[in-house]
């Protein structure tokens, strides 16, 4: 269910370059499988992100790596650092990596991210969280010891299509305790508890905020 209006997505949509070969092999991927993965705009979001700052990446969920590979492509003297409890997934992303030529900017670690977080070395300048939504505020918390000062933090899949609006008792995609970790998260991001967000109609809805 798009947050934008049809017509809306579609032009946007339309405005999408044109992908190299291993991008574009793991959209096919994605959609055919069903392998959720981060909506081109988010991705192009992140690589202009990363594009400016350069950053050390935390990143929480790689799946395929398709948010990965956004990242990795724009980094020069940063890196990213991406976790993966999914084995099987983690050996897709390290093939689809290497391929795309950015292996030596990306460290995949594999494990519960609730057990990596601890255990990666920081400090990081971009922490990007996209993995079991009802675990989201747990990864922030335990990521932001790890953080530098002024860090950013992007958070995708916080509008849930739209889900987190539907009035009480609504039929809805997303399962109850996903939208409210959802709107939890998006309650705290601008009230300024820590940060100073905003949640963006973009993807599935992205949570952009600084650390303060």
């Amino acid at each position: 269910m798009p947050i934008l209006g049809e017509d809306v997505e579609r032009y946007l949509k339309d405005l999408r370059p044109h992908r190299g070969p291993v991008m574009a092999e793991m959209e096919a991927i994605a959609e055919c499988d069903g392998v959720p993965i981060v909506h081109w705009e988010t991705g192009r979001l992140l690589a202009a992100i990363c594009r400016a700052m350069d950053p050390v990446v935390l990143e929480v969920g790689t799946a395929i790596g398709y948010s990965t590979l956004h990242m990795a492509e724009q980094v020069r003297r940063g890196r990213v650092v991406t976790l993966e409890r999914d084995a099987a997934r983690a050996a897709q992303a390290r093939d689809y990596l290497a391929r795309a030529g950015v292996a030596d900017r990306v460290e995949i670690v594999e494990g519960d991210a609730r057990e990596t977080i601890p255990a990666v070395e920081g400090p990081f300048d971009l922490l990007f969280v996209d993995a079991t939504k009802t675990e989201y505020r747990e990864y922030v918390e335990l990521a932001r010891p790890k953080l530098r000062d002024r860090a950013l933090l992007v958070v995708d899949n916080l509008l849930m299509g739209g889900d987190v609006a539907a009035p009480p008792g609504t039929s809805t995609r997303w399962p109850d305790d996903s939208l409210d970790s959802a709107r939890a998260l998006n309650s705290e991001l601008i009230a300024g508890r820590g940060w100073l967000g905003c949640v963006l109609p973009v993807g599935d809805g992205v949570g952009v905020a600084a650390l303060l």
